[in-house]
């Protein structure tokens, strides 16, 4: 990253930024992005943040109308942190800020838009689900009744079965006792010739 100085007071870059302190008092240090020409401590001018006295760590602006602009901040990891300490680069040129606020108001809306998409994805995939469920609680008790009414049928097949096996041997049986009863009077009519003949041969 190259650094640059417009004879402005770097001071006076650290107040404008002062709009974004938070609620405690804690003046917000600026989202970053990586840069490898500019990271680490603070060894050259050996700026200490305010409220540790520790060399500040040097980081590049990824926000709003500060995209780009190199910034020292305090390093502390834990604890309170004491917020930005000052700008080493100075702000862009107004018709570029205009630029870049447009462009960041571009990327929230694209941001907010994206989560919205996410969001309403999300209650699409909640809403799929749950039918779903529905469908397969509905395809189960299809398939239970399915089972049921197989087996009902089947009952009912082999009850017929059973019916017309019961009938067809009524039938049979029916018939075979009539067929003997012909067989018993076709007996009795040869006997009564067989005595007849035997008294005619004794007579």
């Amino acid at each position: 990253m190259v650094l640059w100085s417009d004879g402005s007071d770097s001071s006076e870059h650290t107040v404008e930024y002062m709009s974004s302190a938070s609620d405690d008092g804690t003046i917000k240090v600026p989202a970053s992005t990586e840069d490898s020409d500019f990271e680490g401590p603070e060894i050259d001018m050996y700026v200490l943040c305010h409220g540790h006295g520790k060399a500040a760590e040097r980081r590049v602006a990824f926000e709003g109308i500060h995209i780009g602009r190199g910034f020292l901040c305090c390093a502390e990891k834990e604890g309170k942190n004491c917020g930005l300490v000052e700008w080493i680069d100075p702000s862009w040129p107004n018709t570029l800020e205009n630029a870049l606020s447009k462009l960041w108001s571009m990327y929230e809306q694209s941001k907010r838009d994206r989560n919205e998409e996410s969001l309403m994805h999300s209650f699409a995939v909640h809403d799929l689900t749950q039918e779903k469920k529905k469908l397969q609680a509905g395809y189960e008790k299809l398939v239970e009744e399915e089972k049921y009414d197989t087996v009902k049928n089947l009952a009912a097949a082999q009850a017929t079965v059973i019916r017309n096996m019961k009938l067809k041997l009524a039938e049979e049986t029916k018939n075979l006792q009539i067929h003997i009863d012909e067989l018993k009077k076709t007996v009795e009519e040869s006997n009564v010739k067989l005595e007849g003949i035997k008294a005619i041969i004794n007579g």
